[in-house]
């Protein structure tokens, strides 16, 4: 996911809570134009779209891109089948 589409993502959340952009953007310590222009081509700093998530009630992770591991810790990599014969 790019910085730009997270940015759109918290403003679709922002919009379904009915928090216009110029509230959303007032929350957060920026201007409506700079919130505007990160939509197409952010450049925010990583802590003012923490804060943007928050106000939205998201919070940003980092998660291990290895779907092997992950099934594995989930127990799915050779699910067992639970058919009787």
């Amino acid at each position: 996911m790019t910085e730009s589409e997270i940015i759109n993502e918290i403003i679709a959340r922002a919009k379904a809570q009915n928090i216009s952009q110029g509230e959303l953007a007032a929350r957060a310590g920026i201007r409506q134009e700079t919130l505007s222009r990160a939509k197409k081509n952010s450049n925010l700093r990583f802590k003012t779209i923490e804060q943007l998530a928050k106000i939205v009630g998201l919070q940003l992770k980092l998660i291990a891109d290895n779907p092997v591991a992950d099934k594995i810790q989930e127990g799915t990599l050779f699910p067992t089948s639970s058919a009787s014969s």
